[in-house]
Order: structure tokens, then sequence, then C-alpha cells
């Protein structure tokens, strides 16, 4: 689950773009899908920079009286320094842990509670003020899982507890199915968030990198890792860092 794992922090910048309680086994699906994706990286930000975007094409004659200028940019330096993009990033990762911890919950409500839940849970994926309501539900399922984990684990129970666990076990067989499938819609939603903000920092930084191609009069601008050799003269990691996070 994404509550028991550290999230990973590096994103990196890319130029070419159980039995235990056998009833319960659902409540894992989501955790292990939502943190799949998340352990892979996001999709590459500066698509096709290279010959592309900042490749000003010289004619003929040009090209044989002036040299060629290069620039070179460093992909771990602008990931680890693009502070607005890494924000963006921890905050998918901080709801996508915040909906792991609460998917469980569904398991074992009522019907009716069920859809209020499902409601409110996919309304969370874009929201930033609380839900009271949904806290309730969540709390609600989960103090009932912990309920059933426990009479599950006794050895002699009470005519009562074999009744309280019969209800709880009908909870989860009738809720299995929804389960799977709001797990899968809230992850398409997480996925869909994180194409978005992909595009959105991609557009930006090759916004930013075609300036400084621009203004300094470069013709190309390359990643540092395609080189073998390239001096510091020619790096300019730091200036498009210093106008991407202003």
């Amino acid at each position: 689950m994404i509550c028991e794992r550290k999230v990973s922090g590096a994103r990196r910048f890319g130029f070419a773009r159980v039995e235990t309680f056998r009833k319960m086994e659902m409540t894992r699906i989501f955790s292990m899908k939502i943190s799949s994706l998340l352990r892979a990286p996001l999709l590459g930000v500066l698509t096709a920079l290279v010959l592309s975007s900042t490749t000003l094409p010289l004619r003929p004659a040009q090209a044989q009286a002036q040299t060629i200028q290069i620039g070179v940019v460093d992909e771990d330096k602008l990931a680890d320094g693009f502070k607005k993009y890494a924000d963006a990033v921890a905050a998918i990762d901080k709801r996508a842990q915040d909906l792991d911890s609460k998917i469980p919950a569904r398991e074992f409500l009522t019907l009716d509670e069920s859809k209020t839940f499902d409601d409110a849970i996919i309304k969370s994926v874009s929201a930033t003020a609380p839900n009271p309501a949904l806290d309730n539900l969540v709390k609600q399922g989960l103090d009932r899982r912990a309920e059933y984990q426990g009479l599950i684990g006794k050895a002699v129970r009470s005519d009562a507890e074999n009744s309280r666990m019969t209800v709880l076990q009908g909870y989860a067989t009738q809720n299995r199915a929804a389960l799977s499938q709001l797990s899968d819609q809230l992850l398409q939603l997480v996925r869909q968030q994180q194409d978005d903000t992909d595009k959105k920092f991609t557009d930006q930084a090759n916004s930013v990198v075609a300036q400084v191609a621009t203004d300094k009069k470069l013709l190309m601008i390359v990643r540092k890792k395609a080189l073998i050799y390239s001096s510091d003269a020619v790096d300019v990691t730091a200036e498009v860092l210093n106008r991407l996070n202003k």
C-alpha cells in the first residue's frame, strides 16, 4: 500500500518523452494498482527538445560563415530544481496516499452508505476542501473492518458475535465488484492528473528553453547525457531553472 511505502520523489525529465481475511482481499486492489502507477516515472518533461523546438535552421551561406552555437541542459539538475513541477508531483502522491487510506472503508458500508461514499471520494480527487461526510463514512467503514478482524481472530464466539460477523461478511460480499470498479475509476482519475501535470510543465519547460536559446542566440540545445564531453561554459541549466522557478 502506498501508505506503507516511501513514495518516490525522484521524477526525471526525459527529453524524448493475500489470505488473512478472504473477504477483505478487494481492499488491496486499489493499493496495488495505484502503487504501481506511482512507482513508474512520470512522463518526461522537455519532450523532443533536441532538433525540434530550439533548433533554428541556417541558410547555407550562414552555416558556412558562422560557428554553430550550442547549449547544454543537465536533465537531472533540471528535474531536481524545477520546484513547481516537484510540488505538483508531491501533491499527486499525497492525494493518492489519501485515497489509498480511505478505499478499504468502502468494503464494509451499506448500499446507501456506499453510494454516498463513491460520489464523495470521486469528487475528492480534484477537491481541495475537506469533506466531513466522507471522513465520517471512512471512519464507520474502517471501524467495522477492525470489528470484523477482531471477530475473525476469536477462537470462540457467541451467537451474537457470529450473527454480527455474518452481517459484516455480507457487506464485504455485496461490495466486492463495486469496490473493484471504484478502484479502477480512481486510478484513472489519478492517471489523468499525472498526464495533465506532465503536459502543463512540459509546455512551460519547452517554452523557457526556447526563450533561452533565442536570447543567447543558440542554434541548438542538447541534453548533457547525450554528450561525451561539454564545457560548463555552454551549460544553460541554471538559466532555465531561474526562469522556470520565478
